[in-house]
């Protein structure tokens, strides 16, 4: 029972007391009327609406004795309603009492089931916590172990890529060397090449100025186109006795016609084998 009871109130009979007193008064009444008509009667002076009169008043008697009787019935009933009524007010307050032990019970319960979860939350998330910091302490290990084992195989494949590594040095210094040859020889072919050009030139201008007679401006032509020769002629040789640095600068310079030979490569990465027994 989650409501309160409310209390059962039962009409007491002050009201019917009160109506019981009334009618006692006036069946008193009714009883010294009556007598007065039974004197009446006797001396023999009564009319027949009194007899009449006579019958409604031992009617009216009659329902007075029957009113006593509701009237005891009633105060029972009351009587009995009363002490319903405090039982069922009793039973009322145990119940209360009853619902606020078990309303508290079921705080202290739900109190306890929350604290229960929280600890297996808390648990749950230790282990996992635990779990993870015991993977990462064999991944630590284990690492460990890999880099003691790869500084000895580091060493020996340094001690087989340096035999290697300075056969690929001289083989790329030698191709290096064919190539600046092979620059400075096209250079050469270049500069002849300008040279018999400008000769041819030079001649063609001494055959137009030998018919009219000579122009300053032809004269200062000529010794120009002389001088382009001699010019030519001495860079030639300082070419040919140019150092390795020039001449691998030359080289660079002439690089794009000699890129379809073939021959600048890219040299072939070795690619490191475990020693035998690794």
């Amino acid at each position: 029972m989650a409501g309160k009871l409310e209390p059962l109130e039962v009409k007491s009979p002050k009201v019917v007391m009160e109506d019981g007193e009334g009618q006692t008064e006036s069946s008193e009444k009714t009883e010294d009327l009556l007598e007065m008509v039974k004197k009446l009667q006797k001396e023999g002076s009564l009319e027949p609406q009194i007899e009449d009169l006579i019958n409604r008043i031992h009617e009216l008697q009659q329902a007075k004795e029957k009113s006593s009787e509701e009237l005891g019935e009633a105060q029972a009933l009351w009587e009995a309603l009363r002490r319903d009524l405090d039982s069922l007010n009793g039973e009322k307050v145990h119940l209360e009492e009853v619902l606020s032990r078990k309303q508290e019970a079921l705080r202290t319960l739900q109190l306890y089931c929350q604290r229960k979860a929280e600890e297996v939350q808390r648990n749950y998330m230790l282990a996992e916590h635990t779990e993870q910091i015991s993977i990462q302490k064999s991944q630590i290990t284990e690492t460990q172990g890999q880099r003691k084992l790869g500084l000895p195989m580091e060493e020996q494949l340094e001690d087989l890529i340096g035999p290697h590594k300075d056969l690929w040095e001289f083989h790329m210094l030698k191709r290096r060397l064919a190539w600046e040859i092979r620059a400075l020889q096209s250079s050469q072919e270049q500069l002849l090449t300008e040279e018999r050009q400008a000769l041819a030139r030079l001649e063609d201008l001494e055959r137009q100025l030998l018919a009219p007679p000579e122009a300053p401006a032809a004269r200062a032509a000529i010794c120009r186109l002389k001088a382009e020769p001699e010019k030519l002629q001495g860079e030639a040789p300082a070419q040919t006795q140019s150092t390795p640095e020039d001449r691998a600068g030359s080289g660079e310079q002439a690089g794009p016609q000699l890129s379809s030979e073939g021959d600048l490569a890219p040299p072939m990465e070795l690619v490191p084998t475990a020693p035998p027994g690794q």
